[in-house]
């Protein structure tokens, strides 16, 4: 059984290699974009924000849950 895992072993950590994706120079020039870099994190905190208000409404519209407006 040793002997087996030893003869494919190393055909193993071959393999590992096929899904290696390499950059293209496009690919690698829109990593450093700063603009792009910009855009993706304000696309980011937009659908969070818009994931937060579907929420708020979904239970604000639910016959089950009751929202209160309390005083600070």
């Amino acid at each position: 059984m040793k002997k087996a895992l030893f003869l494919l072993l190393p055909s193993l950590l071959f393999c590992e290699k096929i899904y290696d994706t390499q950059l293209s120079k496009e690919n690698r020039a829109a990593m450093e974009n700063k603009k792009i870099k910009c855009r993706w994190v304000c696309d980011k905190k937009i659908y969070t924000e818009q994931k937060i208000s579907e929420a708020v409404s979904f239970y604000k519209n639910s016959k089950y849950y009751k929202f209160e407006k309390k005083g600070f």
